[in-house]
């Protein structure tokens, strides 16, 4: 933590994720391209004008734009914020891939909502059609998507995001009995609910698939890993609504909400 340079407490609405940890004591930072045109052609931020700094290490930090003598524009960092804005329960959401729109939707929304991962696969219904190297490309969009998302809602922390060519590949990752973590899979035939969830979850993780549902073979896989069929309610939800609404719901039952 860096020692204030004034006691005073500062404010300030406009906030910027710096893709690096900004080290101890370091106080005048350079600021990437994309950051100081967006301030001073987007926003006409002016010298002096202050600002809010986030690194990758879920730091943030006040800070005010200076010029150096040479022309360079900068951040000066001013003060250290104690910031408590993200949620204590942890949720994953593994989505089926939806059309862009409907994806980077998913990814905003997610974030806002306080989603840690992100995993993104296709699934045997899938209407989208992706190979390898459409993925990289369109992981690379959502990951602004989510630090947009970051800046705007004041999380300090980006959402992880990973993609998949398929379910299997993505379940085969994660720990076949991991004790801490509650697995759902949302399925017409599931009979629970999140409120019928009796025990407090610390980490969940939401499975979600495409327009058509997931198919047989991979609900069957899910459960053999530790998922359980869970389901909405009586009306049948968008695949782009149903994980932006189960986390809602499980930040108000069991996170900060």
């Amino acid at each position: 933590m860096k020692p204030h340079k004034t006691k005073k407490q500062l404010k300030s609405g406009t906030r910027f994720y710096l893709d690096r940890k900004i080290e101890e004591n370091e106080t005048l930072i350079d600021l990437p391209k994309e950051i100081t045109r967006h301030a001073t052609s987007a926003l006409r931020l002016k010298v002096g004008a202050l600002f809010t700094l986030f690194d990758s290490d879920g730091s943030e930090y006040i800070s005010t734009l200076v010029t150096t003598p040479d022309g360079q524009i900068k951040a000066d960092v001013l003060q250290f914020l104690d910031s408590k804005t993200e949620s204590k329960l942890k949720v994953s959401l593994t989505q089926s891939i939806l059309s862009n729109e409907k994806m980077s939707l998913v990814v905003q929304k997610a974030t806002e909502l306080g989603i840690t991962e992100i995993n993104v696969c296709k699934t045997d219904r899938s209407s989208i059609s992706i190979e390898t190297d459409q993925l990289k490309k369109r992981k690379v969009h959502w990951r602004r998507v989510a630090i947009a998302a970051c800046e705007q809602s004041g999380r300090t922390q980006i959402p992880k995001i990973n993609t998949y060519l398929s379910l299997t590949s993505c379940l085969e990752e994660l720990p076949a009995e991991n004790t801490e973590q509650t697995k759902l899979i949302l399925s017409p035939q599931g009979s629970t609910r999140l409120k019928d969830i009796s025990v407090s979850p610390a980490n969940l993780n939401i499975a979600v698939g495409p327009e058509g549902g997931f198919s047989d073979d991979e609900i069957a896989f899910a459960k053999s890993t530790g998922f359980i069929e869970f389901q909405t309610g009586p009306r049948t939800l968008r695949a782009e609504t149903a994980g932006i609404s189960m986390a809602a719901i499980a930040q108000a039952l069991w996170g900060d909400f």
